[in-house]
């Protein structure tokens, strides 16, 4: 069961592989303006993992959360090559 129910989802793609995001909150306008990455914590683990942080966090910052390559709603590529540390820094920043 989720606490809140994100405000946009949809998928970004890196290097052909689509990873799934998740936004809550909203950003405002101004230099208050923050926004958390919330990333996976392992390969292993997907978004779903900060469920009970995002409720109270997007009261007061506009909070993103992704599921990693391989795992969720993410793609799974194929072979070790897809999921180097840069790999996950590039679904990061995308």
């Amino acid at each position: 069961m989720r606490a809140r129910k994100p405000d946009a989802d949809g998928y970004v793609e890196t290097d052909g592989v689509k990873v799934h995001y998740e936004v809550y909150g909203a950003a405002t306008a101004g230099p208050d303006d923050r926004t958390i990455l919330l990333m996976p914590t392992w390969t292993i683990i997907h978004s779903r993992f900060w469920k009970a942080q995002v409720g109270y966090l997007a009261r007061h910052f506009r909070v993103v959360t992704f599921d990693g390559r391989g795992n969720g709603r993410s793609d799974r590529p194929g072979g070790a090559a897809a999921y180097t540390n840069e790999a996950y820094a590039a679904d990061a920043l995308a």
